[in-house]
């Protein structure tokens, strides 16, 4: 059965829309998040070795205008005293069904994640291997509450573990 000139012609016309209508409709917007920084728990799967019970703390952290993380050399002034680390947790341990707050806070120092001057957002899965020696930490389960600061010591919003449960 021949193919008639313009059933060929409409197959191409129609091809040549339906292409065009792919293109331009899946246009890639890149996702606009505030510059202030934005972190969301995801998990925290654990391993405990004969004398530890690490911690790997997941998060997601968002920041749109990217500049978040420190240098090696970042030492002065800001980034002293509160802001030498940008994360900031505080640990709690259940007791009796009952959540109390450990007298020490846990901080780490995140590297930088974007090079100077590139201000595109971030959208990071960032783990934290978190080490609690048995010998000082006697309890079977923790949560934490914990917060970032980016390079212009914004502070995020403060997010909640769930009960993390050691085996």
């Amino acid at each position: 059965m021949p193919w008639h000139v313009s059933t060929i012609l409409f197959l191409k016309n129609f091809l040549f829309i339906l292409s065009t209508l792919l293109v331009f409709g899946c246009k890639h917007e890149n996702p606009e998040y505030d510059s202030i920084p934005f972190v969301e728990f995801l998990s925290a799967p654990t391993v405990t070795d004969s004398s530890d019970r690490h911690i790997y703390f997941n998060f997601m952290l968002y920041d749109g205008d990217g500049n978040f993380g420190l240098e090696t050399f970042d030492t002065a002034s800001p980034f002293v005293d509160e802001f030498q680390q940008n994360f900031h947790s505080v640990p709690f341990y259940i007791e009796n069904k009952e959540t109390l707050q450990l007298p020490y806070a846990i901080n780490y120092r995140i590297p930088r994640l974007r090079n100077e001057g590139n201000n595109k957002f971030i959208k990071a899965k960032v783990t934290i291997d978190i080490v609690l020696a048995k010998a000082s930490f006697p309890y079977d389960s923790v949560l934490f509450t914990y917060f970032v600061y980016d390079r212009d010591l914004q502070k995020s919003n403060v997010d909640t573990s769930q009960i993390i449960t050691f085996k």
